[in-house]
């Protein structure tokens, strides 16, 4: 097997420069947010999620007791 020489070198034009694109684009401006409505579906959605990991304990709880008692 030969030893890799590394990648192919290419002169590149000492006067070459990237082509500028001069405009004006200011940020756009941001929606409205109702900070009490996603502090309250944010509540929602942690209480669903603690909600379906109880369910989940249970049901593991009650297969580790069923499987322990026979």
């Amino acid at each position: 097997m030969s030893e890799y020489a590394g990648p192919p070198v290419t002169p590149h034009d000492p006067n070459y420069q990237p082509e500028i694109i001069e405009g004006e684009s200011f940020p756009r401006k941001l929606p409205f947010q109702d900070h009490a409505a996603l502090d309250r579906e944010d509540a929602a959605a942690r209480q669903f999620t603690f909600f379906i990991g109880g369910i989940a304990a249970l049901t593991l709880c009650a297969l580790v007791l069923v499987m322990w008692l026979f």
